[in-house]
């Protein structure tokens, strides 16, 4: 053996009784020890005329995922592997004032990095790798401090000064590991659920992609916390795409969910669902278009989910936007605003708002500690209408006492407040058969024979469109696109309409008009990402897990157009 090999193999043994006597798996122990080392190292870091750190934090992901695609019950592709990675984050100044919540110009670097580790639990391997990120996040961290303290010159003192982070206990959690991925049952599901969308003319589309991931979060800090976080889903997406003979594209969808795969419905229960998906595309795909509607519209089930999970994550998340450098274009330098307001009307009188994912066992979103190691709270958000509380990370806002346990995020973001399990209830439910009759009084009041329901819009992880406002351009949709819509006649009829109807200028305010609702609605599950732009960007198979459990409802007035166009194919589909 050569000296290397040796005092490789030396290392490794040495860890491996370190985690003997730790009583932890070699990985969790190869990489524990790691940490420690590295971490006593980085805590002596420091760049002339720049501050030390106070405070690292070493996050480890380790596990494994599979994922799988199928177009027509054919196997498009699959992948099975393990994955383990460290996420540094490094801060300098102190808990009063430091680097971090401050964007500087572009290119400027922060203090968090991330790098993949080696399979292998090699101690001087993955050292290697945490050194490396631990040099990269210092030096971002200096940077990132010295262009905050440079931004504030010449800034008024706040009038209630906001720490940068939140001190808390160390912690101390039992080891856990991830329960092991079924590869074979994940091909099976897009499999069987890409088959079932067929039988339809111009079917340009039939695809189900899936993948499930289960792993551990393990968190290591110089505050002392060691904490093994139980982390993973389950997702499986289907879609559907037909081309009329007029060119016009239709698209519809149908997802689920889960902290586990075990917890997704049966397959027969997808499948069902698929089915019924395919009949409505079918129907769809012969029926007259919607041109332009203003009046009430119905929102029911993953409709009404939509609904309320793309409206209020803004308004509900505590954590305050970032500093940014002065605009050497604007005359006037002014600090941005929260978007959540403490005492902002956001539903109708007697509604209330849950966010409480410890007790929301069985669901997507329940989780026993945030990305920080805070267990989380039960947060009653909204009373009688009025936003009371908000979620918290411990990124810290004037007048709130520290994290609720809902700091999460994704990669290298920072660790923001977002919901978990949220329930939203009326003052008073209506059954189904009321609900649509109060519609109905209300699209007769705008004399109009009929009124639009909407069962499933697009969630932003499959959104097909990007907007970008600028001055002079009409109002944003607000909400992403319409999947299955129908007009609900006063004589009960119900015709499916194409979904090719968007609509315009949604905001919060919406809710506001909510006219009636009916009973708590089952929990359904999603994957999101914090509040910005990323919660469109997470990919179909990407975010992180959170359940919402809401009413269906009926909004007062709402404005949706045509979007439809397209043009037929210039030849036919192989086979015809």
């Amino acid at each position: 053996m050569s000296p290397i090999g040796a005092l490789l193999y030396g290392l490794w043994q040495t860890t491996s009784v370190q985690a003997s006597n730790m009583a932890l798996p070699p990985p969790d122990g190869a990489m524990i020890a790691a940490a420690e080392q590295e971490l006593q190292r980085a805590l002596g870091m420091q760049l002339p005329d720049q501050p030390k750190p106070y405070y690292v934090a070493y996050e480890f992901l380790d596990g494994e995922y599979a994922t799988a695609r199928a177009r027509s019950g054919v196997l498009d592709a699959f992948n099975q592997d393990p994955y383990r990675s460290v996420r540094v984050e490094v801060r300098v100044g102190d808990y009063a004032l430091d680097n971090s919540r401050y964007e500087g110009d572009f290119g400027e670097r922060e203090g968090v990095s991330m790098r993949t580790l080696p399979h292998d639990p090699i101690p001087v391997a993955l050292r290697r790798e945490i050194w490396l990120a631990t040099d990269e996040a210092y030096k971002g961290a200096a940077e990132q401090f010295s262009g905050k303290a440079a931004a504030r010159e010449g800034r008024p003192v706040p009038a209630e000064p906001v720490g940068s982070f939140q001190p808390i206990d160390p912690v101390t959690t039992a080891v856990s590991r991830g329960a092991p991925i079924d590869g074979d049952a994940t091909v099976a599901r897009v499999r069987a659920l890409s088959a079932r969308i067929t039988n339809i003319a111009g079917l340009e589309n039939a695809e189900a992609i899936a993948r499930d991931w289960s792993g551990t979060r393990i968190v290591v800090t110089s505050e002392g916390t060691r904490a093994w976080i139980p982390t993973g889903f389950s997702v499986v997406r289907v879609e559907g795409i037909v081309r009329t003979e007029t060119g016009t594209r239709l698209r519809d969808c149908r997802w689920w969910v889960a902290r586990t795969a075990a917890e997704l419905p049966e397959l027969d229960e997808m499948v069902a669902e698929v089915e019924a998906m395919t009949a409505t595309l079918r129907a769809a795909s012969t029926a007259t278009e919607e041109r332009d509607y203003l009046g009430p519209v119905i929102f029911e089930g993953a409709a009404a989910v939509e609904l309320f999970r793309q409206l209020l994550p803004p308004e509900i998340s505590g954590t305050p936007p970032a500093e940014r450098a002065p605009d050497p274009y604007s005359e006037v330098d002014m600090a941005p605003l929260p978007t959540a307001r403490i005492g902002r009307r956001l539903l109708p009188e007697g509604w209330t708002v849950l966010d409480d994912p410890a007790q929301a066992e069985g669901t997507a979103g329940h989780y026993e500690r945030d990305f920080e190691g805070v267990e989380p709270q039960s947060v009653q958000l909204i009373e009688d209408g009025v936003l009371k509380k908000v979620l918290m990370s411990r990124i810290p806002r004037a007048r709130t006492d520290g994290s609720t346990g809902h700091g999460r995020g994704l990669g290298m973001d920072a660790r923001e407040a977002m919901p978990g399990a949220v329930q939203v209830r009326p003052s008073k439910a209506m059954s189904n058969q009321k609900l649509r009759k109060r519609a109905l009084g209300l699209a007769r009041q705008a004399d109009l024979p009929y009124v639009l329901v909407v069962r499933r819009i697009e969630p932003p992880a499959l959104a097909e469109d990007f907007e970008v406002a600028f001055t002079g351009d009409g109002p944003l949709a607000g909400l992403t696109r319409p999947l299955e819509v129908s007009r609900l006649y006063r004589d009960g009829r119900e015709e499916v309409v194409p979904p090719t109807l968007g609509f315009v200028g949604v905001d919060r305010r919406v809710l506001r008009d909510i006219a009636g609702a009916g009973g708590p609605g089952d929990w359904v599950g999603v994957l999101d990402a914090p509040n910005g732009p990323r919660r469109f960007s997470i990919g179909s198979v990407g975010g992180l897990p959170a359940a919402w459990s809401v009413p269906s409802v009926v909004i007062t007035e709402l404005e949706l157009r045509s979007l439809g166009g397209g043009q037929p194919r210039t030849l036919a589909p192989p086979g015809e």
